[in-house]
This record gives structure tokens, sequence and C-alpha cells, in this order.
């Protein structure tokens, strides 16, 4: 038999151990039971629906909107009124659109809802691709598409075609085999009469550069753009440009991402789009003021439940704040089609 478990100094140790252990235990269980604010704020937890039922994100569209999803909501329904998509020519016909950056799915809801409800009595269709980079994202928004119906599938548009994918929209060399056969589907004749590239707030994330898929789009899949950017003031000085790069690649862009617009003009052309037909609209009075004063109610609201809006967020504040008082960034949404020999 092993010597010390016979120890009777040993066992009184061992037992003494344990019991401080213990009560040390149960005394700091107790202290934080008793010590705790029962009438507090804490049970905000129990009192939140979950699934959280919007998860938007862009810069958002501010001008009649003080909540985030339908600021959110504006801003995309400005791409659209820009391309004319909801009340031009293309509400009459059948439309493909590869939407890139989708995030987790608010928008692929909003653009399907937004065409078919300008469409209750006509026969138009649409066919629709979404990528987004993030596949926690992609599986929110199958989720989410899946489990909530979606209110234009009973009106008058009829979804031909729907696929959502993980993959680098920056990058279209390197997509799928999946990926491809989706998109050639808007070439069968039955499919679409025009073809849209949908790219809101992102493309200056995307590395190296916005030309690989503006060039797949106009070149490879004979689509038209329509998206929303950000673009460096043309009267920047070399501070503010050095400056506004800076920020850009702390927020993860290429250091060149943010272009004048005479420059991203350019670039459109080069990729294949007609020069005639590039539309650049500013929006950043709606925009920028708009986010910083929401940022800061929401960081004062939830503060009084003690929680925190985050350093990020906080950092992305200032940052918006900036670009609102110097101008040296602005908020456009743009439009860029094909040449009509290439398109009608």
């Amino acid at each position: 038999m092993i010597s010390w478990l016979s120890d009777p100094g040993f066992l009184a140790g061992l037992f003494a151990g344990a019991a401080a252990t213990l009560v040390i235990l149960v005394g700091s269980i107790s202290f934080l039971i008793l010590s705790r604010d029962h009438y507090g704020l804490d049970h905000w937890k129990l009192n939140v629906q979950l699934p959280v039922r919007s998860m938007w994100m862009n810069m958002g569209y501010w001008r009649s909107s003080e909540e985030f999803p339908q600021a959110c909501r504006a801003y995309l329904h400005q791409i659209l009124a820009t391309a004319d998509i909801l009340t031009g020519p293309d509400s009459l016909r059948s439309i493909a659109i590869l939407d890139v950056g989708i995030g987790c799915g608010d928008q692929t809801r909003a653009v399907i809802e937004s065409i078919g409800s300008q469409s209750p009595r006509l026969p138009a269709s649409l066919a629709y691709v979404g990528i987004t980079i993030n596949q926690t994202q992609q599986r929110l928004a199958l989720r989410k598409w899946h489990s909530e119906p979606v209110k234009s599938r009973s009106g008058g548009m009829k979804l031909d075609s729907f696929h959502l994918f993980c993959a680098d929209a920056s990058k279209p060399h390197a997509w799928s085999e999946e990926i491809q056969s989706a998109l050639n589907k808007f070439n069968e004749p039955k499919q679409c009469t025009r073809k849209w590239l949908l790219a809101s707030d992102c493309l200056y994330h995307f590395s190296p550069s916005r030309q690989p898929i503006w060039q797949h789009a106009a070149r490879n899949l004979g689509m038209n753009f329509m998206g929303s950017d950000l673009c460096l003031s043309e009267t920047a000085t070399l501070r503010q440009t050095i400056v506004a790069r800076v920020i850009g690649v702390l927020m993860g862009c290429p250091w060149n991402a943010f272009l004048t617009e005479e420059d991203y003009r350019e670039q459109l052309v080069a990729s294949g789009f007609e020069r005639a037909s590039i539309i650049i609209n500013d929006i950043s009075d709606d925009v920028f003021p708009g986010l910083v004063a929401f940022l800061e109610k929401q960081d004062k609201a939830l503060a009084e439940s003690g929680i925190s809006l985050g350093p990020g967020f906080r950092l992305a504040r200032r940052v918006f704040g900036w670009f609102a008082a110097s101008s040296v960034i602005k908020a456009v949404t743009v439009v860029a089609k094909l040449p009509k020999s290439k398109d009608d």
C-alpha cells in the first residue's frame, strides 16, 4: 500500500484543502449573486429577437431615413434609380443580374422585391446570381432565402433562376465551374434581354482593382454595370490624397482604390463600356453626414444598456466624419452600359 495514503497528516491536509476550495467557490458564487443588481438592464439579452431580422451592411442613404435598414435599402434604390431599372425600359423586359458583394442576403431580397413590385401586370422575369466572399454570410443568406418568403414571388415577375455563391468576386478567372454554369444560362434565348452587373458599396475593396470584374462582365458576359463606390475628389491636395489612401489601406483596400471621376471613367471605357453612357452621381451629402449621426446615436443608445459599439465602428465614424467635412472622398452611384452594337 502507498505509504502517504495511510499518513493521517496527509489525509487531513487533503480534506482541508478540498473544504477550503469548496468554501471559496461557494463564497464567490454567493458574492456574484448577492452583489448583482437584479433591477438593472442585463435582462436585455432575454428580449432580443433572434435571429436578427436585418443584417444590412452599406453606408446608407439618409435623406428620408433614420433607421439603418431603411437607409441601406434606400441606398440600393439610388443605384437602381440611376440605372433606370424600376421605371425605364428595363422594367418592361426580362433581366439578369450578377450581384457581387451581397453580404447576408438583405440586398438580394431587396433587389428581387423591388423589381417584382414594379411588374405586377408585366411578363417580366429575373435571373439572379449573387456572390459574397464570406462563407458565413452565404450560409446565412441561403437560410434566410429558404425560411422567409419573398413578396415578389407572387407578383407579376417570374424568378427564372436563383443562385447564391461564395467566391472572390474580384477574381472572376478563379470562379468555379458551378458559377460559370449559372452565368452561362444568362445567355440562353429564353432568359433575358438585359443583363447587369450590380456592385453596391464593395468595389473599393477589390484587389488588385475593379477592372477584372468590369472586363469580365463587359467582354465575356455582355453585362452593363450599375453600382455605388467611393471616388477621390479632383481638388484633393497631395497630403489629403495620401491620407485618404492610408485610410483606404487600413480599411482593407488596395493603395489605388480611390480614383477620381476622370480616372474612373477611363477605366470603365478601357473595360469595354461606352463613354457616353457613363453616369456618375455624387450622393455624399445624403450618405456621410447621416451615417455619422446614426453611428453616434447608436453608440449612445447601446452605452445606456452597457454595450459597446466597438472600436471598429467608432473609428469608422471618425473616418466618415472626415469624408463629410473635407469632401476628399465622395460617395457616388455609377452606371455604365455596353455600346449598343454589343448590347442590342
